[in-house]
């Protein structure tokens, strides 16, 4: 389970948001399950990425050389991440899950959701919160066939929305510019 979660650091570890790979694994895994460092004398490249349109596909190696992926997009604001959207399956074989990162402040009585940007339009999928740590606040859920064939639709602007600290309610937008490309790719490399 400990290299499961991998692809969560790598989401955290790009994002810009004060966190650490060990971070990330300290997030998703028991307190006594160490990292697994990629393997030292691997000719593979530890991490690898490709852009499709707003969205990178990331792929980290682990110790055992398996590899995990995910596509990923920042959320920018004046010039800086402030959020990052990731669709990835934790471990081969596993269903697609959808991870949000956002700042700290958050409330939790207020379930994060997935929406087209439109003012009114209800939730594709709801999200739950896992955990906070200084650098951000995460939540995800798993992806259902209908969702994911809704989301491979998108031609406009999506959003997530959340309550912040004080209960107002965030949307951050994103692009769906490339996604679906992106996600050929994932379930290419989930294939291979």
């Amino acid at each position: 389970m400990r290299h499961s979660r991998s692809w969560l650091a790598a989401l955290l570890f790009g994002s810009g948001l004060a966190y650490s790979p060990a971070d990330a694994e300290t997030a998703r895994t028991p307190a006594s399950a160490p990292s697994a460092p990629a393997h030292p004398n691997s000719t593979l490249p530890q991490q690898t990425t490709a852009s499709f349109g707003d969205w990178t596909l990331r792929c980290t190696r682990t110790a055992a050389a398996a590899q995990t992926c995910e596509v990923v997009q920042g959320i920018s604001s004046q010039d800086r991440t402030v959020a990052q959207v990731a669709l990835g399956r934790p471990s081969k074989g596993q269903p697609l899950q959808m991870t949000i990162l956002v700042p700290a402040s958050v409330t939790f009585g207020t379930t994060p959701a997935l929406s087209l940007a439109r003012d009114g339009e209800a939730p594709i999928m709801d999200l739950t919160w896992r955990r906070c740590l200084p650098g951000g606040c995460l939540a995800d859920g798993a992806v259902s066939e209908d969702a994911l064939r809704r989301v491979r639709g998108w031609t406009e602007p999506a959003r997530v929305t959340f309550a912040d600290g004080t209960g107002r309610i965030v949307a951050l937008p994103f692009s769906p510019r490339g996604l679906t490309q992106a996600l050929d790719a994932l379930a290419k490399d989930d294939a291979g």
